[in-house]
């Protein structure tokens, strides 16, 4: 077995996508019209919006099956999505840590500093559903 792809379900597919096209600098590589995205980055991160299906739904579409509707059907509770925690790295991380602050598209931790085994800098900020990313590198000089 092996990972396909890691997803985030939303409700707010336009400004999720938008988030991570300005975090990636990139375009989706696959975009199914307001239903799915999927951005290769050495992996594939997609996002999935749940409304497009509910208004399918809603309108007897016949897109479905009745297992996926009714399973569908009774995870309408809002998923919290913190969970898990992005990771992403970046060889320059204070290169990367003032391109997205100058985004300001969304709350950016500080630059913190971990050493159990080696030294590891990182920042983190949340995506618009609350999903944490991790932002670590190699090259970072403290101001």
């Amino acid at each position: 077995m092996e990972l396909c792809c890691t997803y985030i379900e939303t409700n707010k597919f336009k400004e999720v996508v938008s988030f991570y096209e300005k975090i990636l600098q990139i375009k989706p590589n696959v975009y199914t019209k307001d239903r799915w995205v999927e951005f290769e980055i050495g992996n594939r991160l997609s996002i999935y919006n749940k409304k497009f299906d509910e208004d399918r739904i809603k309108n007897n579409n016949a897109n479905y099956n009745e297992a996926y509707i009714k399973d569908f059907s009774k995870s309408q509770d809002r998923k919290v999505n913190n969970i898990i925690t992005l990771n992403f790295y970046t060889e320059d991380l204070n290169l990367e840590y003032s391109r997205i602050k100058e985004l300001n598209i969304e709350e950016i931790s500080e630059i913190m500093y971990v050493n159990i085994t080696e030294p590891y800098y990182y920042f983190t900020i949340k995506d618009p559903e609350g999903n944490l990313l991790e932002i670590c590198g190699d090259k970072y000089i403290e101001e």
